[in-house]
Order: C-alpha cells, then structure tokens, then sequence
C-alpha cells in the first residue's frame, strides 16, 4: 500500500435522525465491508460528551477505491437518507502519516468493542520533524509491546502541516491507561511537551466500525 487515502470528518446529527443514520450507516459500512476491497477501514465514532456528533474516519487503499466506494450505490443512498439531516459537516483535508493495525477482518457494531481516542496536536512552525520522529517512534513501539493497542492511525492536516490527528483503537479502558504509564509513552511528552502549541483531546465510542485489518504504511 503505497498511496493511502484518508478522510476525517466531523458530523452532527438531531436526536429525532439518530436511528436513520445509525441504520444507514450500518447499511453503508457493511456493503463497503463485502464489495468494495479497495476500502480497509471505516469508523463512526460518537463523542462521549456529546453523542449527537461523531467522528468520521476511512482508510482507502488508494484514490481510485474512494472514486468507487463514492461511486457505489449503497453510499449514494446514505447521501439522499442522511445528507440532508446533518447539523454539522466538517471536512479535515488531511495526508496519511502512520496507518498501523492488529486489528482482524470484521465489523463492530455498539459502545461494547474497542476504547477510542482522538486527539488533534498542533506543534510550533518548524518543529514538526523532531515531533514526528519522537511520535510515531511512540506509536510503533506501542504496536508492537502493548497486547492492547490494536490500532494507531496519524494524519497531517493538508492545509496546516503543522497540525496532526490522531485516531488510537484499544482493547479496553485499562489497556489505554496502561499505555499512558509505559516509559516509551512517557518519554514521547517528555520530547514533544515544548513543542506542542494546543492540544485536544476526545473520548470517542464506537458506533460503527469495519477494518479489512492489518493495515501497515508509514510516510
């Protein structure tokens, strides 16, 4: 997988189309899931503060399997039933950076699977290589000693390079909190605490999600 291509958005829907968009997008994701094998992951990500807006995150394994996921029949419907109901619709233009699973093929419905969290890291202007060596360094060795990391996705922001999201899958609650006391975690702040202009971070529960799993790319 030599040209990823990643989508980030933010939705916003009214409690009275909650149920219409859940069961569209469910529709959506398990066509993309079955018929389209250029799509290898999808995520609607409520946030735990506020359930009625959600993160939106898609890994695509080049541009011409997005053309033909919005291409696809089952998409086109989630745009006439949902488009319209949308109270908000923010677009991240965004490059992959880091795109690394142990996640197995499937799909994931309900608050039950997975501990997400999503962060978006702005860095001071000309700091951004000594923050992305000491970052993704963090987040291969994440991968690769905590059983409970299952997923770590990075993006930059296309229009703003100096700012970075951040997409993290975990088994569970204790397995977030064990990452946090790991010394490879602790020195990644340590490195990246001066560089680091604003930070956000966001408690997400799944919604819906689907990975073809063991997606591997790093820039």
């Amino acid at each position: 997988m030599s040209n990823p291509v990643v989508h980030l958005f933010h939705l916003g829907i009214d409690e009275k189309d909650r149920d219409t968009f859940y069961q569209v997008g469910v529709e959506n994701f398990r066509n993309s899931y079955e018929e389209e094998g250029g799509t290898l992951a999808m995520y609607a990500s409520s946030l735990r503060e506020n359930p009625l807006e959600y993160k939106v995150f898609e890994v695509y394994a080049d541009e011409k399997a997005y053309q033909a996921h919005l291409n696809s029949s089952h998409f086109q419907a989630y745009v006439e039933q949902v488009g319209s109901k949308l109270t908000k619709r923010e677009v991240f233009e965004v490059d992959p950076l880091f795109l690394k699973e142990k996640l197995p093929s499937g799909m994931w419905l309900g608050v039950e699977h997975h501990f997400l969290k999503f962060a978006q890291i702005q860095v001071k202007e000309g700091c951004q290589e000594t923050f992305e060596r000491s970052v993704l360094l963090n987040m291969r060795t994440s991968l690769k000693v905590e059983k409970g990391v299952l997923a770590m996705y990075a993006v930059k922001d296309r229009q703003q390079p100096n700012r970075y999201y951040f997409y993290e899958v975990y088994a569970s609650a204790k397995a977030y909190e064990d990452h946090r006391l790991r010394p490879h975690f602790k020195r990644y702040l340590s490195e990246t605490q001066d560089l680091v202009e604003e930070k956000i971070l966001l408690d997400l529960e799944n919604c819906i999600a689907i990975s073809k799993g063991e997606i591997a790319f790093s820039d």
